[in-house]
């Protein structure tokens, strides 16, 4: 299969690059991207691959039937994300952004051209696999997430999906390498919104207020012993406090203070913790000043954690187009989220990795930075390891 694999990929690459470049021209938010699903669809149909559309809202489901007939044969889906972020464009790509405040800064373009590359090439060769293989286009990864609607729209059953695989790029890698992580890989991205509502008055009379900035203070203080003091040290854990609204000149106490952050973690038993540990914190200050509080919890994405047996798979793909020095297995989970965390959750031989997309020795820019440039050549090395996994899973099981 790897001459096929390779000979597809590299006829597919071109107009791969160029639905990405199209696709980075015009980025579209979290769950408005209706061009973007149109030119997927568009795609699909050429292609002669049935899809269904319109999964939360803009999300597209494309399904390719392997001809080879076996017994007891399985699903495979692969997924790429599709929306953009709310950022300036100044990469100096030319083709940049064409719409204000609106980039492609998380790399979804490429994911997205990348999946359509795996249609081609899987959809050529459908006759040298059995099963089934599901492409999921997803929306609004960036926001509440697309994921658990499309998965609740029923897409993982009919037929039942046995594996799930994804990339994210990664501009710390050079294009041409990528890394694997077993186990945790992404953290839950949980918000927490507290409202302390104190007593306002005169500057010079605090003592006639109950000062809810003062409160906030030790608050901001005291939620940092969580990680440190009351979650094992060995389990990695943020809390970070991200606004403080409260105020507006320099001689009167507030009624009232806004504190918005976030935390993190991986397991769930952490994550009660974390939930409870805060509100108890904000309850015993306030108290102690005489305060009222509002406090709010919003559990987003699941940690994703990465099944061992499917990333040992498909870094045996990547051993097959890369030279082994390119390779990188272990390292650090990250602390940001990531929706794809719902699919590990419901299939288990599911996992996601990191694709290299720097140029080597051009700057590097974080994602989310307006200056993020990912190159277009990392999309020949993502559909190669992917269309590798997905014929091999199908044809060993």
């Amino acid at each position: 299969m790897y001459e096929y694999i390779k000979s597809e990929v590299e006829k597919a690459v071109p107009e791969a690059i160029n639905k990405r470049h199209i696709i980075h021209r015009n980025p579209e938010l979290s769950f408005h991207e209706f061009n973007t699903s149109s030119l997927v669809c568009e795609t699909l149909s050429e292609l002669g691959i049935e899809f269904q559309s319109g999964l939360a809202g803009t999300g597209v489901l494309g399904i390719i039937n392997g001809l080879k007939h076996e017994d007891n044969s399985k699903t495979v889906l692969i997924r790429a994300d599709i929306d953009a972020l709310p950022v300036n464009e100044d990469s100096g790509l030319p083709f940049s952004s064409e719409k204000e405040n609106v980039m492609h800064a998380c790399g979804h373009d490429i994911h997205t051209s990348i999946l359509l590359c795996c249609a081609q090439v899987l959809n050529n060769l459908k006759d040298k696999f059995s099963g089934c293989v599901k492409l999921m286009f997803q929306p609004g990864e960036e926001t509440s997430g697309g994921a658990k609607p499309m998965i609740d729209s029923g897409i993982l059953e009919n037929p039942k999906v046995n594996s799930c695989v994804a990339l994210h790029i990664e501009p710390s890698l050079n294009v041409g390498q990528v890394r694997f992580k077993p186990g945790a890989a992404y953290a839950c991205p949980d918000e927490f919104s507290i409202k302390i509502l104190g007593k306002g008055g005169h500057a010079a009379d605090p003592h006639k207020c109950i000062d809810p900035i003062l409160i906030s203070s030790e608050i901001v203080c005291a939620l940092q012993t969580i990680p440190s003091r009351i979650i094992n040290p060995l389990n990695p854990v943020v809390v970070s406090v991200c606004s403080i609204n409260g105020g507006s000149t320099y001689n009167v106490i507030p009624d009232s203070v806004h504190i918005k952050g976030t935390a993190r973690s991986f397991s769930d038993y952490d994550r009660d913790l974390l939930e409870e540990k805060i509100g108890l914190t904000v309850k015993q200050i306030c108290e102690l000043y005489g305060a009222e509080f509002e406090y709010k919890f919003d559990r987003l994405f699941p940690p994703l954690i990465n099944d061992k047996n499917t990333i040992e798979q498909l870094k045996k793909s990547a051993e097959k187009y890369l030279e082994p020095e390119n390779i990188f297995f272990g390292g650090y989970p990250t602390m940001g989220g990531e929706d794809f965390s719902y699919l590990t959750r419901a299939v288990n031989d599911s996992a996601l990795f990191w694709l290299g997309c720097t140029e080597e020795k051009a700057a590097q820019y974080p994602l989310h930075n307006c200056r993020l440039a990912a190159s277009d050549s990392c999309i020949k090395y993502g559909a190669e390891i992917l269309v590798d996994y997905v014929t091999q899973y199908l044809n060993e099981n």
